[in-house]
């Protein structure tokens, strides 16, 4: 993977990469199996139930020299999280601060992609659009959107994935293992709730960090 042909979207970091890599040791938090050598891809973490979720991820991106592109709430940022809702709108959720322009800088220094819930209307279709002149790239999705349990998924994944024609590939984040182990990537070739369900089935169980994967609703 670290091949100079590699056809992976990668971003050398002299500082970052071994940061990523002794902090994930002294974390004791490892990564099993490979991120394939494609050169278009998406990743989807699950199971998703806490916002350190992201500070773990990012610290395995810097281990492996990816370079990624992902959407997040548009709130996240520039506010701080908090455990009580201020606001009712869903682009304003957090706590503001007054270094909110600094957080906004990293956020899409590390390929942050503010999605504004309140009129996302279109944001799948646009996507497809703007990604399909990129010639690598990888992104990264959490199906379940939030760190709440949800009856479904989003269905952004299937369709950027659907639309751009390109594999995505399963990532779980095992805490009871502490470990991040990237499945086989596969193409979209059913529905929406059938891709959903091969996803299910595969993360049925999976402990991390505040609760198991599992669907509110019964499977029909």
């Amino acid at each position: 993977m670290n091949d100079s042909k590699s056809l992976l979207s990668q971003k050398k970091r002299k500082i970052l990469g071994p940061i990523g890599r002794i902090l994930l040791k002294v974390f004791n938090w490892k990564i099993e199996g490979e991120i394939p050598d494609l050169k278009k891809m998406i990743l989807i973490g699950l199971p998703h139930t806490a916002m350190r979720d992201a500070w773990y991820a990012l610290l395995a991106v810097w281990a492996l020299d990816l370079k990624i592109n992902f959407f997040g709430a548009a709130w996240v940022f520039t506010r701080l999280p908090s455990l009580f809702t201020i606001s009712k709108n869903l682009d304003r959720l957090g706590v503001p601060w007054p270094l909110w322009w600094l957080q906004k800088y990293l956020m899409l220094k590390l390929g942050g992609i503010p999605v504004y819930r309140v009129n996302s209307k279109g944001l799948i279709h646009g996507a497809v659009e703007e990604f399909k002149d990129i010639d690598n790239y990888i992104l990264v999705i959490a199906p379940e959107a939030g760190t709440e349990p949800v009856k479904k998924f989003r269905s952004g994944f299937y369709y950027l994935a659907k639309g751009l024609n390109i594999p995505y590939v399963p990532i779980e984040i095992d805490f009871k293992n502490r470990c991040f182990k990237i499945h086989q990537h596969r193409f979209v070739k059913g529905s929406f709730e059938e891709e959903s369900e091969k996803i299910i089935d595969l993360f049925e169980g999976v402990q991390g960090a505040t609760r198991s994967f599992k669907m509110l609703q019964e499977k029909e």
